[in-house]
């Protein structure tokens, strides 16, 4: 019988190849330890804790009403129907909605910039000033603006 390869290159002079077992290499691929991880989630807790207490001090509490706004939040149309005092407020920017926990709530700008300052990325609503929107419209249209408050 034949023998097999491995015993005739052993016969043939070739020694068996030294093989040495080394553990794995850790990639780190940019990932923090842990316990950096867990202080940047308790720190935005905090900073998430800090926006509803003020969200929910200063919230316009009866804002229901007949009238209708609507605004955009991540590229979705949304309704608001609220009393035509609230809707002026809104239009002229004394007013803004905010959304907390899929709640929406209505606050005063003056405490909308606090919010930002705390999370500059929390969605805030907040109506386009004029002359804001002229890089979008085409320039026949430019002497025919679209006003805020257009009732659909």
């Amino acid at each position: 019988m034949s023998k097999s390869l491995k015993e005739q290159l052993l016969q043939a002079g070739f020694s068996e190849p030294k093989v040495e077992k080394r553990p794995p290499k850790k990639r780190s691929r940019g990932k923090k330890p842990a316990s950096e991880k867990i202080d940047e989630v308790q720190k935005r807790k905090a900073v998430k804790a800090e926006i509803k207490a003020l969200i929910e001090s200063v919230a316009v509490k009866e804002y229901a009403g007949d009238s209708v706004f609507r605004f955009t939040v991540q590229n979705r149309i949304r309704e608001l129907h609220v009393k035509e005092e609230i809707r002026s407020r809104l239009v002229e920017g004394s007013l803004v909605i905010t959304r907390l926990n899929g709640a929406t709530f209505l606050i005063p700008q003056e405490n909308a910039d606090g919010i930002r300052k705390l999370n500059p990325n929390w969605a805030i609503v907040t109506p386009a000033k004029d002359g804001s929107e002229t890089t979008d419209v085409h320039p026949e249209y430019e002497d025919f603006p679209i006003p805020d408050d257009l009732q659909w």
